[in-house]
């Protein structure tokens, strides 16, 4: 009876599967076709440039520290200054070492470079800056330095994430870093350049990797899609580009990932379904929804995402996405280097959408979105949170910019017309457009715009002979009176010195004012003294004196007051300027009747 062969626990009979007999024959792209020359490297050419000319004429530092994020070239590029150093091909370091890709050129390279890509070289270590990070670990190095290299050029050591290594460890390597032995390399490499000392920094010769652009990604997932025969559109490709944030690496290994689902031929919707992007028809429908101001379309928009099951965070992020390529389109030329990474499909449509909103409405969303999705992930129940912000997108084109609400106030004080605002930006609580006014009051609110327009353009400010009587004329008063006609387009300030008494007390000009007025007064002292300085040519001192009421008593009894008075109280009960006084918290200052031959009498 034969013996029975079995495996750990009789599992079964050992057997060799065809597998196991031969290597496996894939390799991930991000390792079949990782650089192996400076040319190759995508998107570092400050970098991959400096290197070569340094080592074509033969200015090599001794230490170099490459930094930058996760998957943009440095490990990558310090293997290939590593063959760079140590190729065999000349009697120096070369700018070009022997490339190591496919079998042809593979036995063609030096036994150097060959070991190197292998990383079976006794003369270039590679170290994991996290499992040496001890002072023991730095000692060991620092003796190893003292040896001759076995065969190459230079002895080497890349040590990646260098920043993980002790603050003592990076002690005990300062001197020798500072001055190694002349055959020895060394090649840092970090994705945390601010955790490394300025000691260690000071040292080394610094290159800062940068993100790859999504165009780079994707003319460089195109060369790969050619070079495995893929059939996969520009739009696919875009999509795991964008997704990639910038690393080549991610790019390649996500583009695997879809390879891996779809086969030779990659759909669209197989990359966006695969990588969990939202559709880009969803983000135009907020989009439109935003625009047209239909808090039901958002609602319904929700309720599509639900039954698609998309994650809530992610699309907010991409409709942050969204809105920032359509701030791109609205203000960049069509020629623009920014609107690169958009497909020219998508510019039409993302065009439409720019004329209809204002830049300070897409900042706004932007601002609204970046907060939102920082907030999210604490929140209990996203969908809720997702509708609230969604909503708050469509209202916010009902705001009306504050320095328009301002310009209307100032306008309605000074009598003028205020005009209506932009159709497509209602204000929540718009100010009245104005109503016929009482035969016989004028106050502050607008009259409407067509009526307006059919008049005769509207009168100057009213007379000052309409005004309360002041004293007999004098320099004091003089002077009031021109500071006055020079405050025409500052109604505040004009009502002020409307109720104000004035003197000349030695070369100082003194308002007498009342209590509330002297306060606003002394707020804006710099403009009075400024305008008061204007209207008589010279530098005016000026001084705010606050009278009491009462002291006006006599004069409330004349029939100017009482009538004065009577208008008031008409004016305060119209509804429009009750409205203006609820919305601003204000209260009426000066009111002043019509004269007959205004629309508004």
């Amino acid at each position: 009876m034969p013996q029975d062969r079995r495996g750990p626990r009789g599992t079964g009979p050992l057997t060799k599967s065809p597998e196991a007999e031969s290597p496996l024959s894939y390799k991930v792209l991000a390792l079949k076709y990782r650089p192996t020359s400076f040319d190759e490297v995508v998107g570092q050419t400050t970098v991959t440039r400096t290197l070569q000319n340094a080592l074509e004429r033969g200015k090599i530092g001794h230490a170099f520290l490459l930094s930058g994020a996760r998957g943009v070239g440095k490990t990558t590029t310090a293997r290939i200054l590593a063959k760079a150093l140590n190729c065999a091909r000349g009697e120096a370091a070369t700018a070009s070492p022997c490339s190591t890709r496919d079998e042809e050129s593979r036995a063609a390279a030096c036994s150097s470079c060959r070991e190197i890509a292998d990383g079976r070289s006794l003369d270039v270590q590679e170290i994991d800056g996290a499992s040496n990070t001890g002072v023991d670990s730095i000692r060991e190095l620092r003796e190893m330095t003292r040896f001759s290299p076995a065969r190459d050029r230079f002895r080497i050591w890349i040590i990646d994430e260098v920043h993980q290594i002790s603050g003592a460890a990076f002690n005990a390597l300062l001197k020798t870093l500072e001055e190694p032995p002349p055959r020895v390399k060394f090649i840092f490499a970090t994705t945390e350049y601010h955790k490394i000392p300025e000691t260690i920094l000071s040292r080394c010769q610094q290159f800062d990797f940068r993100m790859i652009p999504a165009r780079e990604l994707q003319l460089h997932l195109r060369h790969v899609a050619d070079a495995e025969k893929i059939r996969v559109t520009e739009a696919a490709l875009g999509l795991v580009a964008r997704a990639a944030e910038g690393s080549v690496r991610d790019a390649l290994s996500l583009f695997d990932q879809v390879l891996a689902f779809s086969g030779d031929e990659v759909k669209d919707e197989d990359v966006a379904g695969l990588l969990g992007l939202v559709d880009r028809e969803l983000l135009h429908r907020a989009s439109r929804a935003i625009v047209e101001g239909s808090s039901l379309a958002m609602l319904e928009l929700v309720e599509s995402l639900a039954d698609y099951g998309a994650d809530y965070r992610n699309f907010l992020r991409e409709l942050l996405l969204h809105l920032r390529e359509i701030l791109l389109v609205k203000l960049a030329p069509a020629d623009s280097s920014l609107l690169a990474g958009v497909l020219p499909e998508e510019l039409e449509r993302l065009r439409a959408l720019a004329e209809a909103l204002s830049q300070e409405e897409l900042l706004r969303g932007l601002d609204l979105l970046t907060q939102a999705e920082t907030e999210f992930r604490n929140v209990t129940d996203p969908r809720v949170a997702l509708d609230l912000v969604l909503l708050k997108l469509v209202q916010m084109r009902r705001l009306v910019p504050f320095v328009e609400v301002v310009a209307r106030v100032e306008r309605m004080l000074g009598g003028a017309t205020v005009p209506a605002g932009p159709a497509a930006a209602p204000a929540p609580r718009a100010l009245p457009e104005g109503r016929p006014a009482p035969a016989s009051s004028s106050f502050s609110a607008p009259t409407p715009g067509p009526a307006r327009a059919a008049s005769a353009p509207a009168p100057a400010e009213p007379p000052r002979e309409e005004l309360p009587p002041r004293a007999a004329s004098g320099p004091a008063e003089t002077l009031l009176q021109a500071m006055l006609d020079l405050c025409q387009s500052r109604p505040t300030l004009a009502a002020t010195l409307r109720s104000a008494a004035v003197r000349f007390q030695a070369d100082t000009l003194v308002l007498e004012l009342p209590p509330d007025f002297a306060l606003l007064a002394s707020a804006h002292a710099d403009d009075y003294k400024a305008l008061a300085s204007k209207a008589a040519g010279r530098t005016v001192a000026l001084q705010f004196a606050s009278v009491s009421v009462q002291a006006e008593a006599p004069v409330a009894a004349s029939p100017d007051v009482a009538k004065k008075q009577r208008l008031r109280e008409e004016a305060e009960k119209e509804q429009a300027v009750q409205e203006a006084l609820d919305l601003f918290d204000g209260r009426v200052v000066d009111v002043r009747e019509a004269k007959p031959g205004r629309e508004d009498a």
